[in-house]
């Protein structure tokens, strides 16, 4: 095993390391090299090989510089192979206003990508006798008796709630707990109850809506938080020592923001709170852990025996359900236990995804070839660059002959990706140019009932609605723009016929005065 470090490479050495594949990309992709320093003193290199495709994926961001006009890009990223790690390598800031440089260490959002290890989580109780796949949630709570009779819990079982097969919806269930904040099992079981709809079948239909269920479930029959549920069975025992359910949890010293310049300068930004954690995206975690969750799959659960079997790993990782969309570079066709399986460039990729305003989380495997890859990252608007780099990653090890036309295929999709967040940033600079000021009869509380909460609008301009805190541009004495920063909403207000304020509206839902 050799480690490589900056400080110990002159820069003749390192160009002399380049394999045949990095002349390759310097002569597709051709621009002056700048002296930026990509390497960092934590990066790791398993051996040359790995210090080559390193050093490849070094060219391939200074290529994504160029394209998009920036001069910095912000990830950290890990490859595993053959149950060992293989690569890890950071660029950029984990928080830019502290400035915080990434590690392996940087404990990041994981949003959707939480629903593997919720899946994981509901193999081992499965497999334990405690929560059944099988069973239903008539069979766990039979309290949870929902107003609409058209919907029967004796006939949904826990397996269709990780599936996402339930055939039940309800987006203020996921408002308050990805975004504004729950206040508590019982609130959420009475949005639950009473404002749950039929969908026309139980097909696969994504949401977060199953994983939520599933950790009521969880805490009811475990008598404890599912967050700490997670961490006995889960992260404790494969070593995932800095992954947790809990952001009061996280260590503030590595913590990782997202990077938005929306306002106009650099911010770091990060809306979370325990109760807006939840079993469908609500973990932190870093390239370390992760490549530790990668490893058990990959190796079929003898990176840490005695927790699932092969049986059992292979059956969560499968397509359980079929699924026929395509996202990024992957055709998915099927869905398990969390994860999803899709092909790409003519492999069979298990992976689960996420993302959150400007984080985006690509966690993944090749189970034949034994090789997995964790990339993580920040900044809005550079959501897509995290599959970018795992695909060319993955197409470099495999020598695959088509990287650089794959490479620029996602640069199209990162383009695409980056300038629609310049076109938000476009909006909330003209709604700024305007120069509206707040009508003293827009300050006060408006409340939104037990959809939607209660939305605070004071001096100012400032926002606040649950644990989200923005700003009101206005375009007009009764229209504009909501910038939280980690998401843009549109406002409008709602007047009486004598021009007094009745309400506001926040893209579709309504907070009455």
């Amino acid at each position: 095993m050799i480690l490589y470090f900056q400080n110990k490479l002159l820069k003749s050495v390192y160009f002399g390391f380049l394999s045949f594949s990095i002349i390759t990309i310097s002569a597709a992709f051709t621009y002056p090299f700048q002296s930026m320093d990509f390497n960092r003193k934590n990066d790791y290199y398993e051996n040359k090989a790995a210090k080559t495709l390193g050093d490849s994926i070094d060219l391939v961001l200074k290529k994504v510089e160029q394209s998009l006009g920036i001069t910095d890009v912000d990830l950290t990223l890990g490859v595993i192979k053959d149950g060992q790690v293989f690569l890890k390598k950071n660029y950029g800031y984990s928080n830019p206003e502290t400035k915080t440089l990434f590690s392996d260490r940087s404990q990041i959002y994981l949003a959707s990508a939480s629903k593997s290890l919720t899946g994981t989580l509901a193999a081992i109780l499965d497999q334990k006798g405690m929560i059944k796949l099988n069973k239903s949630i008539a069979d766990y709570f039979p309290e949870l008796i929902f107003d609409d009779k058209n919907i029967h819990p004796e006939k949904i079982t826990i397996q269709s709630l990780i599936t996402h097969t339930h055939g039940i919806k309800n987006n203020d269930v996921v408002v308050w707990t990805a975004f504004i904040g729950h206040k508590g099992t019982a609130h959420i079981l009475g949005l639950l109850k009473k404002y749950s709809i039929p969908l026309p079948n139980q097909n696969f239909n994504y949401s977060n809506l199953g994983p939520v269920i599933y950790s009521l479930i969880v805490e009811k029959q475990m008598e404890k938080p599912w967050q700490e549920v997670m961490s006995e069975y889960l992260f404790k025992p494969l070593g995932m020592h800095s992954t947790t359910a809990y952001f009061s949890k996280v260590n503030t010293k590595y913590v990782s923001n997202v990077i938005d310049k929306s306002e106009g300068n650099v911010q770091a930004i990060l809306d979370k709170a325990d109760n807006s954690m939840s079993a469908a995206g609500g973990h932190f975690s870093t390239v370390n852990d992760l490549l530790k969750y990668l490893d058990f799959f990959i190796s079929e659960g003898n990176s840490v025996k005695s927790i699932l079997t092969k049986q059992e790993i292979n059956f969560a990782s499968s397509a359980i359900v079929p699924q026929q969309n395509r996202y990024q570079s992957y055709e998915r066709y099927g869905y398990g236990l969390g994860w999803e399986q899709s092909k790409f460039n003519g492999e069979n990729l298990t992976s689960r995804m996420g993302g959150y305003s400007g984080i985006s989380c690509h966690l993944s495997y090749l189970k034949d070839q034994k090789i997995g890859i964790v990339v993580l990252s920040n900044k809005k608007g550079m959501e897509a660059l995290s599959h970018l780099v795992a695909n060319y990653l993955y197409n470099t090890m495999l020598n695959k002959s088509n990287k650089n036309s794959v490479l620029e295929e996602n640069l199209k999709s990162l383009k695409r990706n980056f300038d629609s967040d310049l076109q938000e940033t476009k909006e909330v600079n003209e709604a700024k140019a305007a120069k509206i000021a707040i009508d003293q009869a827009l300050i006060g509380s408006y409340d939104g009932g037990e959809k939607s909460g209660s939305m605070q609008i004071t001096t100012g301009g400032k926002v606040s609605w649950g644990n989200l805190k923005g700003k009101l541009h206005l375009l007009t004495d009764s229209t504009g723009l909501i910038n939280f920063q980690t998401m843009l909403r549109s406002f409008s207000v709602k007047r009486e016929s004598n021009g007094t304020i009745a309400g506001v509206y926040s893209n579709e839902r309504y907070f009455k005065r």
